[in-house]
């Protein structure tokens, strides 16, 4: 299926572009110096079909103007007019008409190329105007068009997995987001840690798809060979949050030199970087170097307004958004460069002879009135930034396709991530195995003696801690390490938050469920438990529920905690304090009143509870004469450990209930830590 759903979205009236932005300022709050002002009334516009790079030294405010475009900024306090295709945006449309790449790729080691592809499209193109088959001719095009198709059945890899390469790895990002109808493509640092080829191929192949696609483009971009910056035909430049320059890449240089600062360097980039960059070597060199940016800004500022007043007057509007206003009095450059590569190297080479008195509007070609704030907002930056200017947007995008749907796709993903995580499921079988033979062998075939009171009772609290610590730790470091991957499509708005939470839930079931089965089966049979058809399921059945609950203990734990060590601290301190409380380390009845409602909320007691009743239930045992201490029946073990408080149906029941409010509990910390405050204009 052809993508003639984005060209038709992406084009606007002649003359009009996509998207524009005026007199954007951003402060953040500091500990070392009050309030910061990140961005300082920023101005500019972008057209559909170009490619436009945002460059600046460190700290220079390039990605922030990234994010504030894109409408990801979170924090602090932003003021300004953002425009969409003329009008206001509106939070839920625009974040379906951008497409964004991060500098980080994001993407799961696992999967192949194609089905990280195949994926995005399945979750992100309505069902109701796409078919199966459209999705994945749109996938195959995706792979054509980004010279991927060589390696679509390689994983991405990443984390000592080998995959495709750095390049390659960045294609699949961007194939990621144009798999959708996107009119606004951006990327933050796209060349970040590749190569200066497969960097130039990256940027080469968005200008090749900003052309095919009619796309606008916008990428942040560090430091760029000069062959890059050739093929950019917009350039934004940046310095302490200031614009020193917008305009035609090809005519950069022009204007710079005709500013007195002719190029230097081989490279425009490094010129550019050089020339605007402040110098902290000594007092002296900062204040020159400041005051050479300030001269920059506000020499392009007045460029800016006397463009903006010399249209006005005349009433005209420039038909081309690529060349410069050329209404300046005197010193006209004739024969201005075009934006081809070519015309951009040609002058480059030539930049040194040229004439440096002569005179040049710099602005891009559009006349824009530059609107005033309101006066208390521009007059100052206060010391409280708590109240922001911008509305917080609490977005949830629209649903693209049906909820079934989506946890179906999620569900498939999520089950070849688990099936491929060789350490995870050769982790569980393993153990299961060993404690199987372990757990069987040491409580071999037990009688009905005094001794095997003792046993019976180490091998059902064995069991029941072998359900827990072996699977929640593992199943937490999952499901925190894809934390990242989530946030990315959630803030793209990829699927309803209990379509993952139900897929990503299921996908765990048959991977933990199907070796514990094996392993009680083993050992029941192996300890020789009792031979009893009801009491085999009954046993089951409390194996399951604390498995479940153990499942959404690590939900719970995932969400709560932030940090991977953090967690890896906290839930076996948790597991180990849960275990006091069990009935095994101390008496069920017996607990001092200030700690006894913990049993009622621990995993352990119902379980373990279960597990001895359900077996110590009709047993009677021999006494050895002379014995301290002897059990005759079952019941009277079960009454000196407190362990019959609850009926066995009841510890089944309440360790579901428990499982059901850790995963409650865990959706609710999701959904509000995940959730997106972004600051929107």
């Amino acid at each position: 299926m052809a993508f003639e759903g984005s060209a038709s979205r992406c084009k606007t009236a002649d003359g009009n572009p996509i998207l524009s932005w005026s007199n954007l300022n951003y402060d953040v709050k500091t500990k070392q110096h009050g309030v910061r002002r990140i961005l300082n009334d920023i101005s500019g516009q972008i057209y559909p079909g170009e490619l436009v790079a945002i460059m600046g030294s460190s700290g220079a405010g390039k990605t922030t103007l990234l994010n504030v475009l894109a409408g990801r900024v979170q924090g602090g306090r932003l003021y300004g007019d953002i425009k969409f295709n003329g009008a206001t945006r509106d939070p839920h449309t625009f974040k379906r008409m951008l497409a964004f790449v991060e500098q980080d790729d994001l993407m799961f080691s696992l999967l192949s190329v194609e089905e990280t592809l195949l994926a995005s499209a399945q979750l992100r193109l309505s069902d109701e105007k796409y078919t199966d088959s459209d999705k994945r001719q749109r996938v195959e095009t995706v792979l054509r068009q980004l010279r991927l198709s060589h390696v679509k059945d390689s994983k991405i890899g990443g984390h000592g997995l080998r995959g495709v390469s750095g390049g390659e790895r960045k294609r699949v990002s961007i194939g990621m987001e144009l798999v959708t109808d996107p009119s606004i493509l951006v990327l933050d640092e796209p060349s970040s840690g590749l190569d200066s080829s497969s960097a130039e191929m990256v940027v080469e192949l968005t200008k090749e798809m900003s052309r095919q696609r009619n796309l606008c483009t916008l990428m942040t971009i560090h430091q760029p060979s000069a062959e890059m910056v050739a093929k950019f035909d917009k350039l934004i430049l940046l310095s302490q949050g200031k614009l020193v320059y917008m305009g035609p890449a090809s005519q950069a240089l022009s204007y710079f030199e005709n500013q007195g600062y002719p190029s230097t360097n081989s490279n425009p980039a490094n010129f550019f970087i050089d020339l605007m960059t402040v110098d902290f070597a000594s007092d002296e060199a900062m204040r020159r170097s400041e005051q050479r940016v300030q001269a920059l800004v506000d020499h392009f500022a007045e460029y800016r307004e006397r463009d903006s007043a010399s249209q006005a007057s005349k009433g005209q509007m420039v038909s081309s958004h690529k060349s410069f206003v050329s209404g300046v009095t005197t010193g006209e450059i004739a024969n201005m460069p075009t934006s081809s590569e070519q015309d951009f190297n040609t002058q480059h080479l030539d930049s040194k002879s040229r004439n440096s008195n002569s005179s040049v509007s710099i602005y891009d070609g559009r006349s824009e009135k530059i609107t005033q704030m309101a006066g208390p907002i521009r007059a100052s930056i206060t010391n409280d930034i708590t109240n922001e200017v911008a509305n917080i947007v609490y977005y949830e995008a629209p649903p693209m396709n049906r909820w079934l749907n989506e946890v179906l796709v999620l569900l498939k993903r999520d089950w070849i991530l688990s099936k491929r995580n060789m350490p995870l499921v050769y982790g569980l079988i393993g153990e299961c195995v060993v404690n199987l033979i372990f757990l069987g062998f040491v409580f071999f075939q037990l009688g009905k003696d005094q001794s095997s009171v003792q046993n019976r009772i180490g091998a059902l609290f064995s069991l029941t801690v072998q359900c827990t610590f072996p699977v929640i730790i593992p199943v937490m470091t999952v499901i925190m390490t894809s934390r990242d991957v989530l946030l990315r499509e959630r803030s793209g708005g990829t699927y309803r938050m209990t379509s993952y939470f139900f897929a990503k839930s299921l996908s765990f079931f048959p991977l933990v469920i199907a070796p514990y089965y094996v392993m009680y089966i083993g050992m029941y049979f192996l300890a020789h438990l009792q031979y009893d058809a009801a009491k085999f399921f009954i046993g089951l059945a409390n194996l399951t529920a604390i498995l479940f609950a153990a499942l959404g203990f690590s939900f719970a734990m995932s969400m709560a905690v932030r940090s991977l060590e953090v967690a890896h601290i906290i839930t076996p301190v948790s597991l180990g304090t849960l275990m006091l409380f069990a009935g095994n380390l101390s008496n069920a009845k017996a607990i001092t009143p200030v700690l006894r409602w913990l049993k009622y909320v621990c995993i352990y007691y119902y379980a373990y509870s279960g597990f001895v009743q359900n077996e110590f239930d009709g047993l009677e045992f021999t006494c050895t004469p002379g014995a301290a201490i002897c059990y005759q029946t079952g019941q009277d073990v079960l009454n000196t450990y407190g362990l019959n408080e609850l009926p066995i149906w009841e510890c089944i029941l309440l360790n579901v209930v428990l499982g059901i409010a850790f995963y409650a509990l865990a959706y609710c910390l999701l959904r509000w830590k995940a959730k997106p405050r972004y600051l929107w204009l």
